[in-house]
């Protein structure tokens, strides 16, 4: 027994410094902006694992050390002021609406399947199909590769009025963002992002007398096919290039994302009217993009979720990319993740309710 306390208390003095600096970069990934310090968005994405770790040996210290566990678990104890945009045990959502509520569905579509032509037949009317059951009154739809009018009403026939862009990809392929409203549309405008194929649109909707603006965001993606970095990470003779690779992947991306999501977000502060923000940001709740584009408005999962939140088909838990912001003139009362497998990502579905 005295043994393994020993080597217990070896490996706890070896690895608290490391696992406790990890978690505070990661505090720190909300409020720097990766466009000067990037390597601190980098803990971000580990908050989940980090947490767990620090946990973990703070369990351990108990075992060994119980002076010191206090010092461990002030390290830890900020997290719970950020776990609640990783975990709600209220809420829920797919009830029917309620009178003078409504729905909003944000969805990445990933190029609605066109790699190969049987996944496209199968991926298009899936889609449309999906959003036909589901009845929203407003739809927001990233990576979509329908770009001409008569494509997208032929595929959403009960959404009137559309407002859609696209941006070249990389020379080659065309991303489009669309925004679909049961609601008549008085205004539509983009914000044009430098050196990408990403963009953001928004949307002056009249909803029963008010002006809403909805903003439908497609914000860098880091461009990563995760299975395939693990596989060559196993590889010896790979393995120092495949890091170089991921990280600088990652850096510009960061990079990218917070000049986007300053000029997104000064544009959301000068508006004149609600706002409704969403879209793929392609960042962690523990980011700058993140905080930056949520400023005062609500989370509608923090608000009307439950559960451990996906929005991503990763290897990886709580991934979640894909977001639903309100100003105060709305209230959430539902939000739910329809688990549908037409892309990578999965849909992410909101009701509200107006409070002013």
């Amino acid at each position: 027994m005295k043994t393994v306390r020993h080597i217990t208390g070896w490996i706890l003095k070896v690895g608290i410094v490391p696992a406790a600096a990890g978690l505070v970069m990661s505090y720190l990934a909300r409020y720097v902006n990766p466009a000067g310090t990037w390597f601190f968005a980098f803990f971000g994405l580990l908050f989940p694992q980090l947490v767990a770790l620090n946990f973990l040996l703070a369990v351990l210290w108990l075992i060994v050390k119980r002076k010191v566990l206090w010092l461990h678990l002030a390290v830890i104890l900020p997290s719970f002021f950020f776990f609640p945009a990783y975990v709600q045990w209220h809420g829920g959502g797919n009830k029917p609406l309620q009178r003078g509520e409504i729905k909003i569905i944000t969805y990445n579509v990933h190029l609605f399947g066109v790699n190969t032509a049987a996944q496209t037949l199968e991926t298009l009317p899936g889609v449309a199909e999906f959003i036909g059951k589901e009845a929203p009154d407003i739809v927001c739809l990233q990576e979509a590769a329908v770009f001409d009018t008569a494509g997208i009403r032929r595929l959403f026939p009960d959404y009137p009025h559309i407002h859609y862009r696209s941006r070249r990809l990389f020379g080659k392929a065309w991303f489009t963002t669309i925004t679909l409203s049961r609601h008549p549309v008085l205004k539509k405008d983009v914000i044009v992002f430098p050196n990408s194929g990403n963009i953001c649109i928004y949307t002056d909707i009249s909803i029963g007398g008010q002006i809403v603006r909805v903003y439908n965001n497609h914000l860098e993606s880091t461009r990563l096919d995760l299975a395939m970095s693990f596989s060559r990470l196993k590889e010896d003779n790979i393995r120092n290039e495949e890091i170089k690779r991921v990280t600088v992947r990652l850096r510009d991306a960061f990079k990218k994302r917070a000049a986007q999501v300053d000029t997104v977000a000064a544009h959301i502060a000068a508006s004149p009217y609600p706002a409704l923000v969403c879209g793929d940001f392609n960042d962690l709740p523990m980011s700058y993009t993140y905080r930056k584009m949520k400023g005062r408005r609500h989370d509608a999962f923090m608000d009307a979720g439950a559960g451990i939140p996906s929005t991503f088909r990763s290897m990886l838990p709580a991934f979640r990319i894909d977001y639903i912001f309100n100003d105060d003139y709305f209230e959430a009362k539902q939000f739910y993740i329809p688990k549908i497998r037409y892309s990578d990502h999965y849909p992410v579905v909101a009701v509200f309710a107006r409070v002013k």
